[in-house]
């Protein structure tokens, strides 16, 4: 009888306890501000890329696809390559911003263009911002996500993705004023990339 009676008490602790698991509340994610900042305190060191653009230029607009890498450690610092195709003709933009310079080269000019970095465009604060809203929780190829909607430093819209599981950066989507639109989403992580200023002898005086 005594084996039975503390079977039926075992029985009952267990009943106890999967109901208390099974009633807890959800865990309360952090605030916007706190996930926007996650990226810059996580392990990540590099991140690749993919990138779908809106271009708008005056009274000219194109779409462009490309990919480039953002280095968080040890110095942030951000390079990218968009294509597209204008009255037939394939055309390459490269972008590197690093060291608060941003280096620029079209296909009409064959040295690289240096001029300061706007805050909208450095590295340092591609997931900072202002009004910071938690939109929820979403998931994304790399995994579950918290999204997050704030404004940049330019008072332009965006839209985060992090990570929940370590604050890596999954997915970042921008809105110009003037009606450009840049979504970048990463994909590989830590995998060593380096980033330089072009050589001086590249560069446009």
């Amino acid at each position: 009888m005594g084996g039975v009676k503390a079977l039926t008490w075992l029985a009952l602790l267990v009943g106890l306890t999967v109901a208390a698991c099974g009633n807890r509340a959800p865990a309360t994610p952090p605030t916007a501000a706190e996930i926007l900042n996650k990226p810059y305190t996580a392990a990540v060191q590099d991140a690749h890329f993919s990138l779908v653009a809106h271009v708008v230029s005056g009274n000219i607009a194109f779409d462009a696809t490309g990919d480039g890498v953002l280095v968080v450690k040890p110095q942030q610092a951000m390079k990218f390559t968009m294509m597209t195709t204008f009255s037939g003709q394939v055309l390459k933009f490269e972008t590197i911003i690093i060291g608060g310079k941003e280096y620029a080269l079209s296909p009409d000019n064959p040295r690289w263009i240096v001029t300061s970095s706007s805050s909208s465009s450095n590295p340092s604060s591609l997931f900072k911002g202002s009004n910071a809203t938690y939109v929820g929780e979403e998931t994304v190829p790399q995994g579950r996500a918290w999204h997050v909607k704030a404004k940049d430093a330019q008072g332009n819209p965006f839209d985060a993705w992090v990570r929940e599981t370590d604050g890596y950066p999954l997915k970042y989507a921008s809105m110009m004023t003037q009606g450009s639109t840049f979504v970048a989403t990463f994909d590989r992580f830590n995998t060593g990339q380096t980033i330089a200023a072009p050589p001086t002898s590249d560069i446009q005086p």
